[in-house]
């Protein structure tokens, strides 16, 4: 295994983020008190039940899953901030990062990047992350209302 990214590479987090967008959007539905007190109390099953349910809607099973890390951010005086550890998992790379969460959107910390195989070059280890994302997602389809959805993976009632 190699040890690639540094904890400030802003590469990896870019492209992490712009494949967890929906993702962060739909943990973000999640009840703010509701995610504060798990993490207060420490219910990482909890948590990581609520980040399989949104990483199922879009990742196959097992690429995406918490890390059992999580922080809450919460003063007075600004608005709350959550902290995710999640872990993206492929045959090729794993990624270990923080998911922060916030009213105004969501940010990617990478921590660690680890490839299976020697990457010669930044450039490559970035084409071989981005591929493996994309392997790791699920197919979709355009609804009517223009909301994507998981393809089906069979047809339960005959046509």
């Amino acid at each position: 295994m190699t040890y690639v990214a540094e904890s400030d590479d802003s590469a990896y987090a870019a492209v992490l983020a712009d494949n967890l967008r929906e993702v962060a959007a739909d943990l973000r539905t999640i009840d703010t008190v509701d995610l504060v007190s798990f993490i207060r109390f420490g219910s990482f099953g909890a948590i990581e039940d609520l980040v399989q349910s949104s990483a199922e809607l879009f990742f196959k099973h097992g690429t995406l899953v918490s890390a059992w890390t999580a922080g809450v951010d919460l003063a007075w005086d600004s608005l709350p901030l959550v902290t995710l550890g999640l872990e993206f998992r492929h045959p090729v790379v794993s990624v270990f990062f923080d998911l922060l969460l916030g009213a105004r959107g969501g940010d990617v910390a990478v921590k660690a990047v680890i490839f299976e195989e020697p990457v010669s070059d930044r450039a490559t280890a970035l084409g071989l992350l981005a591929r493996a994302i994309g392997e790791a997602r699920l197919p979709r389809r355009a609804t009517g209302r223009g909301a994507r959805v998981p393809a089906p993976q069979s047809r339960l009632l005959p046509r």
